[in-house]
């Protein structure tokens, strides 16, 4: 069992930066509340600030504050903090192999840059927060780390570490397919978690800074697992953004193919949802498709466990290591998803099954009809599943860790 911080061990203070969370009103970030409620008390005090502040946050433990950067006043960038954004985006242009996209693409990094300065620049106003030497934790390693690594500019004695999902990880993922301000990031960071081994394999690409990399599995609370009954209809769920990345209007070239009866319950609204229903539009009577809408963390959650899915499914092209694929494997729901990113540590021949990236719609199909009529498809084989989650994939084991190996650098 991993302890938290040795009682005669004077606890760190840890600074959070965020997108959104707290905001009870946020669609993202819902995870961390999970990963707050395991850790806390390793920390003395824990300051998270939100780029978006809202005023209405989620119960929070006792020695978390949030900061409101609008509350702070205006800063100005001083002549030598513009020098050193420019010096920070002119570090970029090794990772162009393109320069014309380099210089094209100068006067935005610059801008962002300057605003990324800005908001450290407030941040660092917190000086109660920088008197013992704490943790700033930049939750994904985009702006937020960056940010965080001009702040250890101002306060050289804080630690920074960042967390890598997917985008930030792997660059097919941004425009010109570079992260910006990595390099600078590499001189500032005393440690990168990519949130699955595929990620870390990929920022080990980097040999020179491979010491830095590291990688930590997130997780998901424990509800027990799910209702299942053999007998009902055959039914599939999806949970994302319904956005081109997802592929979600591609369901409809698989499952009109499938002659049994199914229904697809699709939970989450997005851009491209007039498309997917386009595309379902046409979907044979056999064939039931239930649009949720957009839910709170807390409802997806109540489904899965009080509704029989024989079924989770991911199309994406691209994705780090989804946190819904393990919010559905905790209840025992076997996972069929395309094998990108580290979704193969997470679905594989134990939980249930990998297609291509680029699929055959008919062979998919013939591969859920497979699944309809196999062991995979039984209350048995969702037990292994549930138990593959409680090894990688339990909040309380994996932040518990996490924390563990922050307070050691």
């Amino acid at each position: 069992m991993i302890t938290s911080t040795p009682p005669n061990k004077v606890k760190p203070d840890l600074i959070l930066l965020t997108n959104e969370f707290p905001n009870a009103t946020s669609k993202s970030e819902d995870w961390l509340n999970d990963e707050i409620r395991v850790t806390w008390h390793n920390y003395n005090t824990i300051t998270i600030i939100p780029q978006v502040a809202s005023g209405n946050y989620v119960r929070l433990p006792d020695n978390c504050q949030v900061a409101d950067l609008n509350n702070f006043q205006k800063e100005k960038l001083s002549l030598a903090e513009m020098l050193n954004c420019i010096k920070i985006v002119w570090s970029d242009l090794p990772a162009y192999s393109n320069k014309k996209e380099y210089s094209a693409s100068f006067r935005y990094n610059f801008s962002l840059i300057k605003n990324l300065h800005l908001n450290a620049k407030k941040i660092s106003r917190f000086k109660d927060c920088f008197k013992n030497k704490p943790i700033v934790y930049a939750y994904w390693a985009d702006n937020l780390a960056t940010t965080a690594c001009i702040i250890k500019q101002m306060y050289k004695s804080c630690k920074v570490v960042t967390r890598g999902h997917g985008f930030e990880i792997f660059e097919e993922q941004t425009k010109n397919n570079v992260v910006p301000f990595r390099i600078f990031q590499y001189k500032y960071l005393n440690k990168i978690f990519a949130d699955s081994k595929k990620g870390l394999e990929h920022l080990n690409l980097n040999k020179n800074k491979a010491h830095l990399n590291a990688y930590s599995y997130v997780g998901t609370k424990d509800l027990g697992i799910s209702l299942f009954d053999s007998d009902k209809e055959f039914t599939i769920v999806t949970c994302s953004h319904i956005r081109n990345i997802k592929r979600l209007h591609l369901m409809a070239d698989i499952l009109k193919h499938v002659t049994f009866n199914l229904t697809w319950h699709v939970l989450g609204d997005g851009a491209d949802l007039p498309l997917l229903k386009e595309s379902n539009s046409k979907l044979p009577l056999n064939i039931k498709v239930i649009y949720h809408g957009y839910l709170k963390n807390e409802e997806i959650l109540n489904f899965y466990k009080n509704n029989s899915i024989n079924l989770f499914a991911s199309l994406s092209y691209s994705e780090g290591l989804p946190v819904t694929m393990m919010e559905a494997q905790s209840f025992g729901i076997p996972i069929m998803s395309t094998d990108v990113g580290g979704c193969k540590e997470i679905c594989n021949e134990l939980t249930g099954f990998l297609i291509e990236k680029n699929f055959d719609p008919k062979n998919t199909a013939a591969l859920i009809t497979a699944f309809k009529d196999a062991h995979k498809n039984s209350f048995a084989f969702r037990k292994q599943c549930r138990k593959f989650w409680e090894e990688n994939f339990n909040a309380e084991t994996n932040y518990m860790k996490f924390s563990k190996d922050v307070l050691a650098l």
